[in-house]
């Protein structure tokens, strides 16, 4: 199950930074998680180009717990530098668009989550664009499922993924909630979709939620998924 990690984004933690550091004042007995915005827009900018012909997926900052039961209710990060200084908003699943700001680029701002440093980590996630309506085609979702396969691939996956292939679809909602989601085909009445206690994504990190799995083999020609319960996040399921 997939939904899912982008392997170049590591370089928001790991990469050497030749560029020069901006001094930021962090107060020490907080001492929290952070990371510098160059670092971070030069990932964004990496995996534009393979979202933006994959219209069906997204690309995002995602905040990673280093355990399960770590939450990530609450989150924020905040931007600061010389000259710049704003918030950027997380969703409940950890992840954030990043502003490519080019005064906090040259500032080299540091990026701060409220949270101490030690208990989550910064990296990326590919996941398939939610629809406002809710409202999806089989046809949809196969393909939004082979763009992010796709883009995987591009993105440097590509023996990960050797000889994988879309199976299904993953809709994921908060914990202990109840969700509503409908299987709809050649008129018949609408099928209530079970969800069951699963991680959300490939690695397991970020505990569990409700998860409603969608396989494209379960599908009759022209169905369509009504997810009348607005989905925390869409993965993606290969075998």
């Amino acid at each position: 199950m997939l939904a899912a990690c982008l392997p170049a984004a590591a370089c928001l933690a790991n990469a050497a930074d030749t560029d020069p550091v901006a001094t930021v004042e962090i107060n020490a007995q907080r001492d929290p998680e952070w990371i510098g915005y160059r670092r971070a827009y030069k990932a964004a900018a990496f995996f534009a180009p393979f979202v933006r012909t994959r219209p069906l997926i997204q690309a995002h900052l995602q905040v990673r717990p280093l355990r399960p039961d770590l939450p990530l209710d609450g989150l924020r990060l905040s931007v600061a530098g010389a000259r710049t200084r704003f918030e950027v908003a997380v969703d409940a699943m950890g992840r954030a668009t990043l502003p490519m700001e080019k005064q906090a680029y040259e500032d080299d701002a540091v990026i701060t989550l409220n949270r101490q440093k030690g208990n989550y980590y910064f990296s990326g996630r590919y996941s398939i664009r939610e629809r406002d309506d809710g409202l999806y085609d089989a046809s949809l979702l196969r393909e939004a499922c082979e763009q992010l396969l796709a883009a995987q691939r591009a993105s440097g996956y590509r023996m990960r993924l050797l000889g994988k292939q879309c199976a299904g679809v993953t809709i994921v909602y908060a914990a202990g909630s109840t969700p509503e989601v409908a299987l709809e085909a050649g008129g018949a009445a609408p099928r209530m979709l079970a969800a069951q206690a699963a991680h959300p994504f490939e690695d397991g990190s970020m505990g569990l939620y409700q998860v409603v799995t969608v396989r494209f083999a379960d599908l009759p020609a022209g169905a369509r998924v009504n997810a009348v319960t607005r989905p925390l996040a869409l993965g993606t399921v290969y075998e």
